[in-house]
């Protein structure tokens, strides 16, 4: 059951404040009149609402009225313009706030309405002085009667459908320009509420009213793909999305001309120097990509290059490509190739040192390294590991640090780390590191009834209040009085039991296996 805003009225029964449990906003009209019901002779101010239904069922309509006397307290109700109810009547408390669900004066005549999914319309009509009404309320569940001030244990089946979202405007991989008109369509089985654009993880705009539209000025955005979300969300605040990407092309679209003359030299064993002509283009060459061996490994603003390390003996593809500032980018230059020389160098690099391994989760171990000395050069660090017997190598980097994963949890690896040079020259071993990843968290859950201490039959939507880390969780219990609590891990956990009218009861729950905690509660009456 989904509540809205509060709205007072000024002339309906004195003074009136009137909220739904389902709908959205009141609109207020100065006279009586209506189709279903016969204006009362006296015009006391009426207030008319749309309110949308989430399911096809027979509510019992409740009001929480307080009337002067026994003579004037009644008001009309009229739904859809077809049906109209005298609410109240009869005998109940004076100049006190009641609960009241039936109708002409009769307590025996409940005020049922079966309504179909969807909108309907809602009409209260002042025909007596005095009266004062807090609150309406349609509940699914014919046997509840609402004892509190909100009435809120007369919970109707919550909405947990999203709906469902779509972008009509621009279409998926568009190429955009200028100020653009992004449209987009919305339905869900209650109501949509607003609907957002984003444009990456930045808002552009909100729109509360179908069709829905945005403007998007692309001129702050950059020259390249940019993703367009859209967020559609309902009163119960389900969320449905739709997205894509589109590629924004403002101002200079021309790409530079291919680069030219690319030559390449390897004057030492660890290093390539590349050169080439420049390009043109129609406003402005901003830079160059370098490509070795089809992977992009540097951008220049000059046209030339000098690829450093690289690793003696081997041979090398080399490209180019220009670019602009308004992004658009060139076709990569011709290929060349070069091998670098090899080396007479036995001296080794020293070994790596401080090495050490971190789990962090129970699949991956970080490990982290001071870096190596060589006359020449370190070009790389090869890692071995072990967890009984002799290591392996499990990589090849030429950095200081490396993730290791796809491990079992809860177990314990052995790392060092072994250094090379151009020409091959291998260091000492390192010291060896351990870490063991972490073990997976079981999972456990506490179930059990929350029942009347003297009649023993459950208590429906009592409060279950669990407190995990720094923060309460609430679960309520269902119309049997049963509650589960899921996915806990092995713990001690503080948990309270409440209901209207009954005493309240706390507990400290120790969870010790993944196994299933039955834990029953009976709570005494006030």
């Amino acid at each position: 059951m989904q509540k809205i805003r509060t709205h007072r009225l000024t002339r309906l029964f004195t003074a009136i404040t009137y909220s739904l449990a389902i709908g959205v906003a009141l609109n207020f009209t100065g006279h009586a009149a209506a189709a279903a019901c016969t204006a009362p002779s006296t015009d006391y101010g009426t207030a008319t609402v749309t309110v949308s239904v989430p399911a096809a069922a027979t509510y019992r309509v409740w009001t929480r009225i307080n009337a002067p006397d026994s003579s004037n307290n009644t008001y009309l109700l009229q739904i859809d313009s077809s049906t109209c109810y005298n609410v109240g009547g009869g005998s109940y408390a004076n100049n006190a706030w009641t609960w009241i669900a039936h109708q002409n004066g009769n307590t025996s005549s409940k005020i049922d309405a079966t309504l179909s999914q969807g909108n309907h319309t809602l009409k209260l009509i002042g025909n007596k002085p005095g009266v004062k009404i807090d609150r309406l309320i349609f509940s699914s569940d014919l046997n509840c009667v609402p004892t509190s001030s909100t009435g809120t244990e007369c919970n109707t089946p919550s909405d947990t459908t999203a709906p469902s979202a779509r972008i009509t405007s621009p279409a998926a991989n568009a190429s955009v320009s200028g100020t653009v008109a992004v449209t987009a369509t919305a339905t869900d089985a209650v109501g949509v509420t607003k609907v957002e654009l984003y444009v990456n993880s930045a808002l552009i705009g909100t729109d509360t009213t179908s069709p829905y539209s945005f403007s998007w000025n692309t001129t702050t955005s950059s020259n390249e793909a940019q993703q367009l979300t859209i967020k559609a969300y309902d009163a119960a605040g389900n969320i449905g999305t739709d997205s894509f990407k589109v590629t924004v092309a403002n101002g200079d679209k021309t790409a530079p001309s291919v680069p030219s003359g690319l030559t390449a030299s390897a004057p030492v064993y660890n290093k390539v120097n590349l050169s080439w002509k420049a390009s043109t283009d129609s406003v402005g060459v901003k830079g160059y990509n370098v490509i070795r061996d089809g992977v992009p490994v540097a951008t220049v603003s000059t046209t030339s290059y000098s690829d450093t390390p690289v690793s003696a003996n081997t041979s090398y593809v080399y490209q180019v490509s220009a670019y602009d500032a308004a992004g658009n980018t060139s076709a990569s230059s011709a290929k060349v190739t070069v091998k670098t020389p090899n080396v007479a160098d036995s001296e080794a690099p020293s070994a790596p040192e401080q090495v050490k391994a971190t789990a962090v989760s129970s699949t991956q171990i970080d490990l982290t390294w001071s870096a190596s000395n060589d006359n020449i050069g370190v070009t790389a660090y090869d890692v071995y590991r072990a967890t009984t017997g002799d290591a392996s190598k499990v990589a090849t980097v030429n950095t200081t640090s490396y993730g290791d994963t796809d491990l079992t949890a809860g177990t314990q690896y052995t790392y060092y780390v072994i250094a090379k040079d151009g020409a091959g020259n291998e260091s000492d071993p390192s010291e060896k590191s351990a870490a063991t990843t972490e073990a997976i968290r079981k999972k456990s859950a506490i179930t059990g009834t929350v029942t009347n201490s003297a009649t023993h039959k459950g208590i429906k939507h009592a409060a279950v209040i669990i407190t995990i880390g720094t923060n309460k969780h609430i679960i309520q219990t269902n119309r049997s009085g049963v509650y589960t609590i899921r996915n806990l891990e092995i713990g001690r956990y503080n948990v309270s039991y409440r209901a209207n009218g009954y005493y309240s009861r706390s507990f400290s729950i120790q969870l010790t296996s993944s196994s299933v905690l039955v834990k029953d509660v009976a709570l005494q009456k006030r």
